[in-house]
């Protein structure tokens, strides 16, 4: 029989940013890895790419938008493009915070430098991707556990009611 963690405004969420499709990302197993945790999922950019102007713009709608079956605790950003969007999730989300793995070997457009630079100061961590590819990912792994994201008790994701359903 499961236990259930006690709830309060929803189960913790870890929440992957990813630069595009998983199966076509550099980190794809890396992410992989982290999505096997039940309480982490992953938010992939609009198929369409954006002007940074109306990337900004509508990142705050998106994340307005979102309905997540839980509280967002820890954002992992993977390029600075998602940049925008992880920055209105911390709004949304008071006590969440960013962890970023800046894209290693990659080229950066120009617009996207900025975005660079804004992510690494707002980080709580920076985590570096080593030749191989991989990445350390202990530090991680530990605050994910300590925020309540890896958890021996049971995932009860928050279901938004419908009226007139149960």
């Amino acid at each position: 029989m499961f236990r259930s963690a006690p709830r309060e405004e929803g189960e913790p969420l870890g929440v992957l940013l990813l630069p595009g499709k998983l199966e076509e990302i550099r980190l794809e197993q890396h992410a992989r890895d982290l999505l096997s945790i039940p309480r982490v999922l992953a938010l992939e950019p609009p198929r369409l790419r954006l002007s940074r102007s109306l990337s900004e713009g509508t990142s705050g709608r998106q994340a307005a938008r979102l309905r997540l079956p839980g509280r967002p605790r820890l954002l992992v950003l993977y390029h600075p493009a998602q940049y925008p969007l992880a920055r209105a999730l911390l709004v949304r989300n008071k006590d969440a915070e960013l962890w970023y793995i800046p894209p290693a070997g990659e080229s950066v457009e120009r617009p996207e430098q900025e975005f660079d630079v804004m992510a690494r100061e707002r980080a709580a961590q920076v985590l570096d991707v080593a030749d191989d590819g991989t990445v350390n990912d202990a530090a991680l792994r530990e605050r994910l556990t300590d925020l309540g994201i890896i958890s021996p008790y049971a995932f009860i994701p928050d279901r938004p009611r419908r009226p007139g359903r149960f």
